[in-house]
């Protein structure tokens, strides 16, 4: 195999079409749901990745699922599945499953709200995928969520997975589809404005402030470092909220302020380009004024 199947990147000529014709892999649909379909190749490998609405509303709940394909004759198993989602989407229990001739629940799946992802895992030869005379084999990963009213509303909000297998991982963290959460009626918009981020550097704290819009509708704000959590605080009777960052790698980065909502308010989002610096070196003033020090003593 190519060293693309070491580490997968997304392919630059993975085809992706966006189609609704995979309600077959969900049953039945939800009434005025919209599902969407997003289909990739990386090599050998095909992916199809389904959502059963991707136009919910705050309490709905959504379907998400990736089926896994071959198009060689050589076999791939697959060793764990890491479902990616916007942390305002909430796991249901007990809706992790893996879907083959049957449906296999999947009975401790690691959940993790701060990075919103669900990953499951499984034996080295229990799923495997395959393409060949007399033998074909398209196992699906199926995870169900619950749209939250902390969702921003009319932002395309994206969804992805990684893998591990046999012939090497995959990481498709944004690959889609997306989900955008409509306004419900009788709320209020609301704006959030994440102030430029100035100054960033590796390991020096970096104050992160965020105004929402209308300033008093209360709720909190949650700080994140692409998916990485950093904080989340009250929004102050201003529509203030702050948190502080270190960051603990160089280069850029997408900063991002979640604003939750509340009552009858809408959330809201806003992110910044930040560009952190390495950490400066603090010895070379001193060390200069060291060795100035040295050849006036020896005179």
């Amino acid at each position: 195999m190519t060293s693309r199947e070491i580490t997968r990147g997304i392919a630059a000529g993975a085809a992706a079409t966006l189609t609704i014709g995979a309600l077959a892999l969900l049953g039945a649909g939800t009434a005025g749901a919209d599902p969407g379909s997003i289909t990739w190749s990386d090599g050998s490998s095909q992916f199809i990745r389904t959502i059963s609405n991707t136009t919910p509303a705050v309490g709905d709940t959504i379907t998400v699922t990736t089926k896994f394909q071959r198009t060689s004759w050589t076999d791939e198993y697959i060793y764990n599945v890491k479902d990616r989602h916007h942390s305002c989407l909430t796991y249901v229990p007990g809706s992790a499953k893996m879907i083959g001739q049957n449906e296999y629940p999947v009975a401790n799946p690691e959940v993790n709200a701060d990075e919103a992802y669900v990953r499951a895992s499984w034996g080295v030869t229990d799923w495997v995928v395959r393409s060949r005379p007399g033998f074909w084999d398209a196992p699906i990963f199926s995870v169900a969520y619950k749209v939250g009213a902390n969702c921003p509303r009319g932002t395309a909000l994206t969804t992805g997975m990684d893998y591990g297998g046999s012939l090497g991982s995959g990481s498709y963290g944004n690959k889609g589809p997306s989900i955008t959460v409509g306004t419900n009626p009788g709320t209020t918009d609301s704006t959030t404005t994440l102030n430029p981020v100035t100054g960033a550097t590796v390991g020096k704290a970096t104050t992160l402030t965020a105004k929402v819009n209308p300033a008093n509708a209360g709720g909190t704000v949650t700080f994140k470092d692409g998916e990485t959590f950093i904080g989340a605080a009250q929004v102050g009777s201003d529509g203030t909220a702050t948190a502080t960052w270190t960051p603990a790698t160089a280069g850029q980065r997408t900063v991002t302020a979640y604003y939750s909502g509340k009552d009858t308010v809408d959330a809201s989002s806003d992110q910044k380009s930040v560009t952190v610096a390495p950490a400066g070196s603090t010895g070379g003033t001193g060390s200069l004024g060291s060795l100035l020090g040295g050849f006036g003593s020896s005179k």
